[in-house]
């Protein structure tokens, strides 16, 4: 049970600024009056927030470090605006549920803010190691070697229900007449590297997940709550 108070009580002092509900005097009047009630909890929330600032602190050394890599990096597959005033970048995997769910989101925010946001794709195939044959060196292939076909490509890979394998990837590979991409590339092996050591270094223990200027945001949002919380950072207005 103490646990599970002290959770809350991080929770509410390390909620993102795109998500704040209250005033932080508010919270702060609430939490100093969680801890009043239960002082026992005051040593375990001061070892959580320690551990936080600590993780934070590696967080943004590490998004300082790779921003280039990130941001300014042709081989990652893009779009949206060519000059946005908020750039998302999406962590996805092609044999990610909720990454499939979560792709459509983002096409459709661009849709409707096509001047103002683009979208970076940092690809990583969790589910396919250790195969270096599976849908992200093959899609990153075909961005940067048949870029015509990418789109057909990423919707293909994008709408299979499931993981995928080296056999579902190559009849996308047929299918496109992409078949030449299907096949092991030094710079696409690297980016996949890259990009899992990046995901360790942000922190980032699953997909989808998303950076969104220096927040991290886990998980699935419906296109609703990711428009919010992009007006409320100001991102939007």
């Amino acid at each position: 049970m103490k646990l599970k108070i002290v959770t809350a009580i991080v929770s509410a002092l390390l909620v993102s600024p795109m998500a704040l509900a209250q005033s932080q005097s508010e919270k702060l009047e609430e939490i100093n009056a969680m801890l009043e009630s239960n002082p026992t909890l005051i040593d375990g929330l001061h070892s959580s927030l320690v551990a936080y600032l600590s993780e934070q602190s590696v967080f943004e050394q590490a998004l300082k470090e790779n921003h280039d890599y990130i941001y300014n990096n042709p081989n990652h597959s893009s779009f949206g605006a060519a000059e946005p005033a908020i750039t998302i970048v999406n962590v996805s995997d092609y044999s990610c549920p909720w990454c499939k769910k979560l792709d459509p989101v983002l096409y459709e925010l661009v849709d409707k803010y096509p001047e103002k946001i683009k979208v970076v794709n940092l690809l990583v195939p969790l589910k396919e190691l250790p195969s270096k044959l599976n849908s992200t060196t093959y899609a990153l292939n075909v961005w940067q070697q048949q870029p015509e076909k990418y789109q057909q490509v990423h919707d293909m890979l994008i709408s299979k229900p499931g993981s995928h394998n080296e056999v579902s990837v190559f009849k996308v590979a047929q299918r496109t007449g992409t078949e030449k991409q299907y096949n092991e590339d030094k710079l696409t092996t690297e980016m996949m590297a890259t990009n899992f050591n990046l995901m360790k270094d942000l922190g980032i223990r699953g997909t989808p997940a998303m950076l969104i200027g220096d927040e991290l945001v886990s998980g699935y949002l419906p296109l609703e709550k990711l428009e919010a919380m992009l007006k409320q950072n100001g991102s939007l207005n």
